[in-house]
């Protein structure tokens, strides 16, 4: 500091706009204020609440002349315990965001948020912002410095009220479901008539008898799919292809044959509203057998079910379609389906128990001999002697017969082997010999073919096959005699003892067609 210089003493001024100033800039600047209103389900007299909401906001805010109205948002059927379902309230956060509102007036803390969390999350985002939030119920403005506090108290009072609410509606539901009274959800070819649920719509009522009929009869969900969009028939949730999927679903459901399965699924909490199979661990399910008029019959409905569960590849090689008809000649076993490491991966016939018995490993039958052996039989079908049949005093007999008569006429030749006509037709296939097809008929009959094997290696047991496949029993090979081996022949006795198994064609039951 210079000498001769005096040090002043520091004054300080007050700067403040006078109360007339503020009222000026109040009036020439307006609160823009905006209203959130929510019911939680579409029911008329929630709707009635809602717009009674809506215009109780609408007047309340045009008797403020320092407020003006930044609009009124509104959502509707949507639960309070989550945020990301409710799009008019989204849609108020982002005009926030946006600088378009200044305040905000709800009814209570309950319209606003059930979920303590999510409300003192958004209350606070709506701070950072310089918005506010007037609870009508509470009488509790966030603007105030104790708002935080009783906003906590409050909310987490709020969400343990939808907690209770959300039990006795469970309660509720689950005491109908105990009693066989399911919850009315939309079906494709049934209509809810007042209090009749679950009436036949006819016209979508014949699309579904079509694809179940198709399908049993051995069409494939893709083929079906193309036949209905080539008719012009729309699928039921966009109007345009039915996808394998959506028929897939279809062909499970268990109303179309006039049964309920309630409480597929349940919710896990209130909170998340997450939905969960129900394995019947937690709650459980309830089957309600003829609750209303089918759209199918039940033989149908439990057909296509088998033939669903047939061609099923999650469950590994597909049995369809003659999985319990082909017995083992060996061990009287079932046979079941596999493919083998050939061009083409052909489909073959093997015993189901050669993982428990050496006899019967390491041979197999391609499908494409039974199925040529099949179709002969079928076609040798003698009418006169199915017409002797269909009079037989044997209820079940006469019964089958007229099925295998009625089959004939619609279908005098068969081209691809299908489960409805083995589910008709045959009782059991047998082998007497590996050249020799014997086929059980239902109707009390049986047929005997020829098999004629164009490769020496498609011969169950013959020594190609048995190399192709590893069998694990080499004496198989070794042990023949080259002069006394017929490779169109049962193998010799004392190697796999077929005579105390198979018994020949004269001791069977039945008479041979």
């Amino acid at each position: 500091m210079e000498q001769g210089t005096t040090l002043r003493t520091p004054t300080i001024e007050v700067i403040h706009r006078s109360a007339a100033t503020r009222v000026a800039e109040t009036r020439l600047q307006k609160k823009r204020v905006a209203a959130y209103c929510r019911v939680s389900t579409e029911l008329e007299e929630q709707q009635s609440s809602l717009n009674l909401q809506m215009s109780a906001f609408q007047e309340q805010i045009d008797r403020r002349p320092d407020w003006e109205l930044a609009g009124i948002y509104a959502d509707k059927g949507i639960t309070g315990t989550q945020v990301v379902n409710r799009t008019e309230f989204l849609r108020m956060m982002e005009d926030c965001d946006k600088g378009l509102i200044d305040y905000i007036i709800t009814k209570s803390i309950s319209r606003f948020a059930r979920n303590t969390l999510e409300c003192l999350s958004y209350v606070r985002r709506l701070k950072d912002m310089g918005v506010y939030v007037y609870f009508e119920k509470e009488r509790l403005d966030t603007s105030s410095s104790t708002s935080e506090m009783l906003l906590s108290i409050l909310a987490a009072v709020a969400q343990e009220e939808s907690r209770n609410i959300s039990e006795n509606i469970k309660w509720n539901q689950r005491k109908r479901f105990a009693q066989g009274k399911p919850k009315w959800s939309a079906v494709y070819g049934y209509i809810k008539d007042g209090e009749l649920e679950y009436v036949i719509d006819e016209e979508r009522a014949a699309i579904v008898r079509r694809i179940f009929s198709e399908y049993s009869k051995g069409m494939s969900l893709p083929e079906i799919s193309r036949g209905l969009a080539k008719d012009g028939i729309g699928s039921p949730w966009d109007g345009k292809v039915w996808t394998p999927t959506v028929l897939s679903k279809l062909l499970k459901n268990e109303k179309y044959c006039g049964d309920v399965l309630i409480q597929k699924s349940y919710t896990v909490d209130h909170l998340t509203h997450k939905r969960v199979k129900n394995d019947q661990a937690i709650v459980p399910s309830y089957y309600v057998r003829d609750h209303h008029k089918p759209i199918v019959d039940r033989k149908t409905f439990e057909m296509v079910q088998i033939i669903r569960s047939l061609k099923d590849r999650h469950k590994g090689a597909t049995q369809y379609p003659y999985y319990k008809r082909i017995v083992c000649p060996i061990c009287g076993g079932d046979m079941v389906r596999s493919r083998i490491r050939e061009h083409g991966f052909p489909p073959v016939w093997r015993c189901s128990l050669e993982q428990d018995s050496d006899l019967c490993k390491g041979y197999y039958i391609k499908e494409t001999y039974i199925d040529q052996g099949f179709r002969e039989a079928y076609a040798g079908l003698n009418l006169e002697a199915l017409k002797k049949q269909a009079r037989s005093k044997d209820g079940e007999v006469a019964e089958a017969a007229q099925a295998a008569l009625r089959m004939k006429k619609e279908l005098p030749a068969v081209e691809g082997v299908e489960y409805y006509q083995l589910d008709a037709l045959v009782e059991k296939i047998r082998f007497q010999k590996w050249d020799t097809m014997v086929i059980q008929w239902t109707f009390g009959l049986k047929s005997k073919v020829k098999i004629k094997y164009s490769k020496n290696r498609d011969i169950p047991n013959h020594e190609e096959q048995l190399e192709t496949v590893g069998s694990s029993l080499p004496a198989r090979v070794e042990e023949r005699k080259e002069e006394k081996y017929s490779p169109t022949a049962f193998e010799r006795v004392h190697v796999y003892g077929y005579d105390s198994i198979v018994a020949p064609m004269g001791e069977e039951e039945g008479e041979t067609v």
